[in-house]
């Protein structure tokens, strides 16, 4: 039994050491379109005032893994920048498939009339191939304002873990090394 306690706590490390992500759907891809000012925001933004909607009929996405697609959003905004958060669709060509959710983040102005965009989506369902579908990714990129309505250009793929993810995967790691480590060794007299 005392053997197999070392190897114990070494799996129990090296599974504390792995990211805290249920990625049942990894998705990448990019997007561009066209984002249009609907007014004063629903109750549901509140706090942020106004809401926009990427129409799908604006947008041409491709993703290399699942094939093209059209993106809907509604994403309740403050003008001039800062948080947003909203819910989209995303619509691949095939009839039946998509998958939709929710995602939060914000936008920073780069000059008068561009912003960067970065922003964590959420799947929480999905039809067809992604009936049940769940997971997380990244989509940042811009924002231009110099016609109206806003171009949008996104690009989708894996999160960035957290620091504290990155801290508990070298804690893992190290916890690993360390019973590893201490771990009696033989000599050669005991082999033979």
């Amino acid at each position: 039994m005392r053997k197999f306690v070392p190897a114990a706590v070494a799996c129990t490390l090296l599974l504390a050491a792995a990211p805290a992500q249920a990625d049942v759907v990894s998705f990448t891809g990019s997007v561009s379109g066209s984002s249009f000012l609907l007014g004063p925001a629903p109750p549901e933004c509140a706090p942020l005032p106004y809401q926009t909607h990427i129409d799908p009929a604006t947008t041409v996405g491709h993703s290399d893994t699942f094939g093209d697609f059209h993106l809907s959003t509604f994403t309740c905004i403050a003008l001039g920048g800062g948080t947003s958060f909203g819910t989209f669709t995303i619509d691949f060509f095939e009839v039946g498939d998509q998958f939709s959710g929710s995602f939060n983040g914000g936008s920073t102005p780069i000059t008068s009339t561009l912003s960067s965009t970065d922003w964590l989506f959420t799947i929480t369902g999905g039809t067809g191939r992604f009936g049940g579908a769940s997971g997380i990714f990244e989509g940042t990129g811009t924002a231009d304002t110099t016609t109206r309505p806003t171009h949008v250009v996104i690009n989708f793929g894996p999160p960035v873990p957290e620091p504290a993810t990155w801290a508990l995967m070298l804690l893992g790691l190290g916890g690993i090394g360390f019973v590893l480590r201490r771990r009696p060794q033989l000599s050669v007299g005991q082999i033979a």
